[in-house]
């Protein structure tokens, strides 16, 4: 046991859960029967191998430990920031770092461990304390909180954010506890059947992201972006941000008097109790890729505008006939038409909800006043948002085992851990835009409940609206029916013209897979003959290495990601059980690689006909139909 390493991990624990690091130091918990001997890879690196019931088996390559973590994380690629992660087994802990360097400190990481040996080991002989220091990560350990489980996951995976849901199972942790996996797995599978389909091979296979993002391409090639929208706002007033918390019910109707006096920005659960309320605000943000339609289904909503990331629910859009607006959300596609045309593609920061999304949006639009209404970021009255958003009259919740956080006007508030994350993310945006802004912003908190948001002005949506809404009248809504367009018609020309090759795109990946796996096959052909060759060997390796590279280089791959199986067991690894024949190591390689070429290969093959269906049927020319002239605000 390295001492230094025990107290510097549990020391960072501490830092977001003092509770369960004292769990560990007063060994709260009963060691399991696996037996962990620690190895130093040739690439030296620290690897577990463990035994258990007389057979050994080792988390890490014996060989080559790097690589392998190195490829996860390729393929693993660009996580939304809202992404909640579900890390089954931990090993050595080298996926873990590898995940917490790589991504957003908003990515919510949910690492279970099945193995109380493992994990206190990893503990206490591998430095993870900055890892750990980073964020706060959420362990689950069988045997010491294993209960939490289920908590955590319907607190980390909600509406906002189970379209971007991944899950990865460290490799070998099937071959030894594939049952206890399974207890943890299915579970959060059946919370998200509905956008995770189609269970080919075994594994599960869903294209909604994908769906979302080309449905979406004939609005976004029409260039109405943030920026322009920036551009056609005056921001010399008040922004208002409308939430959908409790306690917007408390003076939703004072808004009416800041209608034309400040630029309203409401979130889209927030639409329904808002419209009926008489309040068509300026424009609605959604970031949800399936946000129930029938959170904006009433008449006259389909009117407002919609600001949007290229992968939010597409139906929605259908549904809008107002202006739909745009904005960089880490995709290639729509980032490249952009590209091409010498244009950037601006974005917006996010804290993993679509408030998060429009604080940012009014700041990087210029406003130094913003006002925040129904930002209740807690369980006001017990209810979780506003009446007349998911129900009529919301229920009230148990929240006698919440997170309690310090309230607006109340000394505590009931909160849960994802809102907990929001507010933290709140605080220290606005600590930014004050530090690095115009010198001059101010966020007023006019929700009238709710937590506390450091850096806030506590203020009555009343006396905000007297105070900071008294400019001249403006009609935002001419203002943003007549915004341009960032592309000209040869430029938008461009950007359709592209678009239309996205299917060819498909096709390459499609004959790259096919090549793949003869690659493969030709691998698995030499490791059964028993002949090795070293030098075709390598070149074989060489030859797979260049077909994945190029794969993953075209423009369609990334949507491919997300279409393939982000919750099947690792399948490109050098993983096995302690074992020197290199034969049967080639061969394992060979046939998990013809798998993953096989699935490859179907995805392309579903992109393409989505990508033949949504792409070639966008007119190269404008319609000049819908053009205006650009007016003054």
């Amino acid at each position: 046991m390295n001492k230094e390493i025990w107290k510097k991990n549990l020391e960072a624990m501490e830092k977001w859960y003092p509770s369960f690091a004292d769990m560990i130091r007063e060994e709260k918990y009963t060691k399991d029967e696996i037996e962990v001997e620690i190895e130093l890879s040739l690439d030296g690196e620290k690897v577990f191998r463990i035994k258990k019931d007389n057979r050994q088996l080792y988390l890490g390559g014996k060989r080559n430990a790097k690589e392998p973590v190195k490829l996860w994380i390729e393929r693993i690629g660009i996580l939304h920031k809202y992404t909640p992660f579900f890390l089954f087994g931990l090993g050595s802990g080298a996926y873990l770092k590898a995940l917490v360097q790589n991504t957003e400190k908003e990515v919510n990481i949910v690492a279970y461990e099945p193995s109380i040996s493992i994990f206190i080991t990893m503990l206490e002989e591998i430095d993870i304390s900055e890892e750990i220091e980073n964020r706060p990560i959420a362990f689950v350990v069988e045997g010491l909180n294993d209960e939490e489980f289920d908590p955590i996951m319907k607190k980390v995976v909600d509406i906002e954010s189970m379209g971007f849901l991944r899950e990865e199972v460290h490799p070998n942790y099937k071959e030894i506890y594939g049952e206890t996996l399974l207890k943890y797995v299915k579970p959060l599978q059946r919370m998200v059947q509905n956008i995770r389909v189609n269970y080919n091979t075994g594994v599960l296979f869903s294209k909604n992201m994908a769906q979302n993002v080309l449905h979406n391409m004939k609005y976004a090639v029409e260039g109405y972006n943030t920026k322009k929208l920036s551009d056609a706002i005056p921001h010399n007033g008040a922004g208002i941000l409308v939430a959908a918390g409790p306690s917007l019910n408390k003076n939703i109707m004072e808004l009416k008097k800041a209608k034309g006096k400040a630029f309203i920005v409401a979130v889209d659960t927030a639409i329904k109790p808002l419209v009926k309320a008489g309040i068509m605000p300026d424009a609605f943000f959604t970031i949800d890729p399936h946000k129930p339609l029938d959170l904006i289904a009433i008449d006259g909503a389909e009117n407002i505008p919609v600001i949007a990331p290229t992968c939010a629910h597409y139906p929605l859009l259908d549904h809008q006939k107002g202006k739909k607006i745009f904005y960089f959300d880490n995709y290639i596609i729509p980032y490249r038409m952009y590209e091409r045309n010498k244009k950037k593609f601006y974005d917006v920061s996010n804290g993993g909800s679509v408030a998060c999304c429009v604080l940012s949006l009014l700041y990087k639009m210029g406003f130094n006043t913003i006002i925040l209404v129904g930002q209740d970021l807690a369980y006001t009255d017990n209810k979780t948002h506003a009446d007349g958003t998911f129900a009529e009259k919301m229920e009230e919740k148990d929240t006698r085992n919440m997170h309690m956080v310090k309230g607006n006007y109340e000394e505590k508030v009931p909160t849960l851990m994802n809102l907990r994350i929001y507010l933290e993310w709140f605080e220290k945006y606005i600590e930014g835009m004050k530090k690095y802004g115009s010198g001059n912003v101010r966020v007023i908190n006019a929700t009238e409940g709710g937590a506390y948001i450091e850096g806030t002005e506590l203020m009555t949506l009343k006396e905000a609206i007297e105070k900071e809404c008294n400019g001249e009248e403006i009609d935002f809504q001419s203002c943003i029916e007549h915004m341009e367009s960032e592309f000209s018609d040869e430029e938008r020309r461009n950007a359709a013209e592209y678009l239309h090759s996205i299917p060819e795109k498909y096709e390459e990946i499609k004959k790259g897979a096919k090549l793949l796996k003869k690659a493969y096959q030709s691998l698995e052909k030499s490791s059964k003959s028993g002949n090795w060759d070293k030098e075709k060997y390598l070149k074989t390796l060489n030859k797979i290495k260049k077909l994945i590279q190029k794969c993953y280089g075209n423009d369609g791959f990334q949507l491919i990601d997300l279409t393939m199986p982000s919750a099947d067991y690792i399948i490109r690894s050098e993983y096995y059980y302690e074992n020197d024949d290199v034969m049967k190591d080639m061969q394992e390689t060979a046939q998990k690689g013809i798998k993953y070429s096989e699935l490859l290969e179907t995805a392309a093959g579903l992109l393409k006909k989505l990508a033949e269906d949504t792409l070639l049927d966008i007119p190269l020319e404008r319609n000049t139909l819908d053009d205006t002239e650009e007016t003054a605000c």
